[in-house]
């Protein structure tokens, strides 16, 4: 996966279960997510546009920013993004209930 325009991103710990838990919330949120490995969102929120991908045998999810406003500063999403990707990989399947 490349870069994208604000680098890549990657989180620890995630399983199918949290994979779907995350694609729930983010179409909860009013998100569009297409695909399955990797899977494309649409926030609806400043163009931010984003790409996840998922390495089952490591646990690891990779995220990319593919397109954002040209006003919207990489640091603002990946500070909104980063603590609840990486809280996400830390809980068990009873926390996540």
């Amino acid at each position: 996966m490349d870069g994208g325009k604000c680098g890549t991103h990657t989180y620890h710990g995630y399983d199918q279960e949290k994979i779907n838990n995350v694609i729930a919330e983010l179409k909860a949120n009013g998100c569009t997510v297409t695909g399955n490995n990797p899977w494309d969102v649409d926030t609806h929120r400043y163009g931010v546009k984003l790409r996840g991908q998922w390495d089952e045998a490591s646990g690891v999810l990779s995220v990319i920013v593919t397109d954002k406003k040209w006003y919207v500063p990489c640091s603002k999403i990946w500070d909104f993004i980063d603590p609840l990707l990486a809280h996400v990989g830390t809980l068990s399947a009873a926390e996540m209930q």
